[in-house]
């Protein structure tokens, strides 16, 4: 008895599954690979303090005045292993101009495997390090590369997860434009409200 009614139920259960299993492929290829704009307005991320790889404490708001590419990443991650060296192009294109590639690592290895990792892709930004990945809530990380485009003020200007071609047309029309862009203090209202990303 408990077999046949372990069978029936097998398929509806079987059905329900596939189907949320589905809904979450169609969610995840919505944003996956893609850049996506932030609304106009969207409110900065908190700032954050995480050690460099050689121990420093580092903050975001040290970098206010520069566009910010902002990229969570890990060294296990296959497409990190290839966007990360591509964002060090983006940093030398455009870092005389007012931009910074700030990285954070959410590994849970030491900081010396990181920076040996980070040595041998001869990335040329700074690497910073939250092996604890309390930035999971704060920053919304839910999959690596997740990489927020932050305008001079650090307002969130776009926001992408996975692989974006940064040199393509989209990306390079938005970076040129938050360069050339007064800061967005001298356009809003001073002291918006920080807020959790996404």
């Amino acid at each position: 008895m408990k077999r046949l009614i372990f069978r029936r139920i097998l398929p509806v259960f079987a059905s329900i599954v596939l189907a949320a299993s589905a809904a979450s492929v169609a969610e995840a290829a919505e944003v996956f690979n893609r850049l996506l704009i932030a609304p106009e307005g969207s409110a900065p991320p908190k700032d954050f303090s995480f050690p460099s790889l050689d121990g420093k404490k580092r903050t975001l708001s040290e970098f206010r005045g520069k566009v910010v590419l902002l990229a969570f990443f890990a060294t296990w991650c296959p497409l990190c292993n290839v966007e990360m060296p591509k964002l060090s192009r983006i940093h030398e294109k455009f870092k005389a101009r007012g931009l910074s590639v700030v990285a954070v690592s959410i590994d849970r290895a030491p900081a010396s495997f990181v920076k040996r990792w980070s040595g041998d892709r001869k990335l040329t930004y700074p690497v910073l390090h939250n092996q604890k990945f309390t930035s999971r809530l704060r920053y919304n990380v839910r999959n690596v590369p997740t990489i927020y485009v932050l305008d001079r003020d650090h307002n969130l200007a776009a926001w992408t997860v996975g692989q974006v071609n940064w040199e393509g047309k989209k990306a390079t029309a938005l970076i040129e434009k938050l360069l050339a862009g007064a800061p967005a203090s001298a356009r809003r209202p001073p002291h918006k409200k920080t807020a959790n990303l996404r």
